[in-house]
């Protein structure tokens, strides 16, 4: 059996911590279990900052007219000889490579279609899936991309994810996608949201929103997350590779050189104690320390793999313990007042 690992990445460090767990943890576990494994790695918007030194045995690709971008690159991984497409998210580190590799049984059985990893929206999506290539071939290009239904039913239109189509064709041919449970993913893989989009969002359109982009940290939940999540990568980079990573072009990485100014291009603590001060709603607050909480835990698992524990990484605090609390308990409340109505 033949596993193409495929994942596209916007920026180098992001790649580098993510590709070094890969060949740690995953490729091995693989390769015991029989399977020949080649790593696609898509160099999404900056090509020219992905040292090859760094991803030894992987495949670089940048943008092409084959696959101008990270969405028509799952077709073209689709496309590439093999009998299981292994579509690994950016922000998303595989820690148990033998249970990875134990999942390629479900193959065995020939209606089975794929074996999702992660789940992040209803769907099981693209996130960490293993998909038989052979089934996923068959479906109507684009396979893979997301979609918009029922325009004219704005704003209540449904937004399809990149690969949300696609499971679904399947199913209604009678294919099974096999949907790990969260409980049994949860201490195998370490899942990281949003990390690439606020440091995207910052790069394209940060210059026009000017101090106004810092306020989005306390309104918008998904870039709190992403914010949060590369100030922790940033610390473990820096613990891991000893010193900044510099990228040739292209936005500021995790270890600036600079001091850490916007660090990893999303925010730098600061920006995030300002922003985070600011918030009143408390059921946000509450939502995002829980979400804290868990990609807390998400690092002290990765940082493991690397011999570390979770006191060694330094990552700076952006709550205070006061906070903290109130929003666990306010929390806490809400669930004891939900059971009992």
């Amino acid at each position: 059996m033949k596993v193409v690992v495929a994942s596209a990445h916007r920026y180098p460090d992001l790649a580098r911590l993510w590709f070094r767990s890969v060949a740690r943890d995953l490729i091995p576990a693989l390769r015991r279990g029989g399977a020949d494994v080649e790593v696609l790695l898509f160099r999404d918007a900056t090509p020219e900052g992905f040292e090859p030194k760094f991803f030894p045995g992987a495949t670089l690709l940048a943008p092409s007219v084959e696959a101008l971008d990270f969405i028509a690159f799952y077709d073209a991984a689709l496309e590439r000889p093999g009998d299981v497409l292994f579509l690994l998210d950016a922000d998303v580190f595989v820690l148990d490579g033998p249970w990875v590799a134990s999942l390629l049984g479900h193959f065995e059985d020939p209606t089975v279609a794929a074996v999702s990893l992660l789940r992040r929206t209803e769907k099981p999506g693209v996130f960490a899936l293993l998909a038989r290539s052979e089934a996923y071939r068959a479906l109507p290009a684009p396979v893979l991309a997301p979609s918009y239904e029922g325009l004219e039913r704005w704003p209540r239109a449904v937004n399809r994810q990149p690969g949300d189509r696609a499971s679904m064709a399947l199913r209604a041919r009678g294919k099974k996608i096999i949907e790990v449970s969260p409980a049994a993913a949860a201490s195998r893989l370490a899942d990281f949201h949003g990390t690439t989009v606020v440091r995207a969002s910052r790069e394209i359109f940060g210059d026009l929103l000017g101090p106004r982009f810092d306020e989005l940290f306390a309104e918008k939940p998904y870039f709190a997350m992403g914010a949060y999540d590369n100030l922790l990568l940033g610390s473990l980079f820096r613990i891991v590779f000893g010193a900044p990573f510099a990228v040739a072009r292209g936005p500021t990485p995790f270890a600036a050189p600079d001091g850490d100014r916007h660090l990893s291009g999303s925010a730098t603590p600061e920006e995030l104690r300002a922003a985070f001060a600011r918030i009143r709603d408390r059921t946000l607050l509450a939502r995002l320390v829980a979400y804290f909480d868990r990609s807390d835990h998400a690092l002290t698992r990765l940082a493991a793999r690397e011999g570390l524990t979770p006191g060694a990484l330094h990552v700076p605090r952006v709550l205070s313990r006061g906070r903290v609390l109130e929003a666990r308990a306010w929390a806490a409340a809400r669930r004891l007042l939900r059971r009992g109505a």
